[in-house]
């Protein structure tokens, strides 16, 4: 499959189409981004162009993207500053537009929040949402929703970015699409088209003309951030790691034991429940069999290129290298990585390996000598998330 990523499908603009930019702004679990995209719409029902601005782009110029850290759930407590916190994710997306000229007032924006939204408890959430939603209806860009979207919608968001940009989408198929696996920090998604799947439990997408009958799920409170603290043992954190006090399930003043087996076995646990149906996944969820390539994004590409496993996600060779680094005493790991801004996220990679490594495995089914999952992180030099595949959707698709 990285061959097919490395000629990824570059789909033409039709020519005196409706055209223009939209802004989406990711409101996660870890903070909120913005993303500006062109669009162009040829025909209804037909699958839209769209590229990640500035296109075209010249080598080694950045996406426009910008980012804030603090999450929209960090609102709950008062609401009413939920809004105004997003002022310079729009003053960011005025001045970028503004250099191109193009006109604000038919930009349309949308704003999709996730797990992290998801587990804050009503009403606080819909007061959350209220505020964001009067903010942007102010702003100078046309308003199409801002919204929590579900976990489903989320993974199939993510299966259509990543098949949309591999140009395996629409044009009178099915043509073979891959799977799409997102880890994020509150949340992990799994979707693919099985081989043989109910037709009462399928989820039903039409694309470009062309329907899909695909698996998905969604499971909340399973990304990589929240299953830390839900296994909650020093057995993942580095050798002689020095465990914040107030860590759940950790006693004050605990050190890392730097232990990947006995920290993969305290995941299972974590991971494992009752299942009655015939074909399960991890908390007892049903699953049909695994079917092609897949491609995984987020938390899987970060942790491959930490580890310098290159795009192919070789699971022994992340276990291999986990039980490497977990071990590795504390103080060595710092030495041996000087780079400031990188050191907050160096004692969580020893759990993360562990974590991936089982979730795959022990909890989808992939095998551990599995040659079936690439994560090279970014497609025609873009950064692979489920952004563009909702705008995909938003412009060109349905569900049934």
């Amino acid at each position: 499959m990285l061959a097919l990523v490395a000629c990824a499908g570059q789909r033409a603009p039709a020519t005196g189409a409706p055209s223009g930019y939209a802004l989406v702004i990711d409101a996660s679990s870890s903070g909120s981004r913005i993303h500006i995209l062109r669009w162009r719409q040829p025909r209804q029902g037909a699958l839209p162009w769209i590229k990640v601005a500035p296109f075209p782009r010249a080598a080694g110029e950045p996406a426009w993207s910008e980012a804030i850290d603090h999450e929209l759930s960090s609102y709950a407590a008062d609401p009413t500053q939920a809004g105004a916190a997003l002022a310079p994710l729009l003053e960011y997306a005025q001045q970028r537009l503004d250099s191109v000229g193009a006109d604000l007032g038919t930009t349309r924006i949308y704003l999709k929040a996730t797990a992290g939204m998801r587990l804050v408890p009503e009403p606080e959430g819909g007061r959350i949402m209220a505020e964001v939603r009067r903010y942007l209806a102010a702003s100078p860009f046309d308003l199409e929703s801002a919204e929590i979207i579900s976990g489903q919608q989320e993974a199939l968001f993510g299966w259509i970015t990543v098949n949309y940009m591999l140009g395996l989408l629409g044009d009178g198929g099915p043509f073979p699409t891959v799977g799409a696996l997102d880890l994020g920090g509150a949340s992990t998604q799994i979707t693919f088209l099985p081989l043989d799947y109910p037709e009462e439990s399928a989820a039903r997408v039409v694309l470009g003309g062309t329907e899909y009958r695909v698996y998905s799920h969604s499971y909340l409170g399973l990304g990589q951030d929240q299953a830390l603290q839900a296994v909650g043992s020093p057995t993942c954190y580095p050798k002689g790691y020095p465990i914040p006090s107030g860590t759940a399930g950790v006693a004050d003043g605990s050190r890392g034991l730097g232990d990947y087996l006995a920290c993969r076995q305290a995941i299972r646990d974590t991971l494992s429940a009752d299942c009655t149906a015939s074909d399960c996944s991890l908390m007892g969820v049903y699953q049909p069999p695994l079917y092609g390539d897949f491609f995984a994004f987020s938390g899987y590409g970060y942790a491959a290129s930490f580890f310098g496993l290159g795009q192919d996600l070789s699971l022994a060779a992340l276990e291999a290298s986990g039980q490497t680094y977990c071990a590795e005493d504390w103080e060595q790991i710092l030495r041996q990585r000087p780079d400031e801004r990188g050191r907050k996220y160096l004692p969580a990679y020893c759990f993360k390996a562990a974590y991936i490594v089982t979730l795959l495995t022990d909890g989808f089914g992939f095998p551990l000598t599995t040659r079936r999952i690439v994560a090279p992180g970014r497609v025609q030099g873009s950064e692979v998330s489920w952004v563009l595949g909702s705008l995909v959707y938003e412009l060109g698709g349905s569900t049934q």
